[in-house]
């Protein structure tokens, strides 16, 4: 099973499945509405809302590696190494 997490354009999440709540440990109810920093680490909030800004500033054009390795903070605080899909709904 696949974990789909979808953001708006304002980093809010509007989609979450059920394998993200497995992978994650938070609720479709506490996830959907919340901003995406629910599930980064918070060391890395400012490098993630930094990347998103530029990415939305690029229109979505830049060009990103299909996948890319991430690290997730689940809802106990352990960490959790995923991958992620870069496909942009825009």
């Amino acid at each position: 099973m696949t974990a789909i997490v979808r953001v708006d354009r304002n980093g809010i999440i509007c989609h979450w499945n059920d394998a993200a709540e497995q992978l994650f440990g938070f609720t479709q109810l506490e996830a959907i509405g919340s901003p995406l920093e629910l599930i980064i680490p918070p060391p890395s909030h400012a490098c993630h809302r930094h990347g998103f800004a530029n990415y939305l500033a690029a229109s979505g054009t830049k060009t990103l590696p299909e996948t890319v390795a991430a690290v997730g903070r689940h809802k106990n605080g352990q960490l959790v190494r995923f991958q992620i899909s870069t496909r942009a709904v825009m």
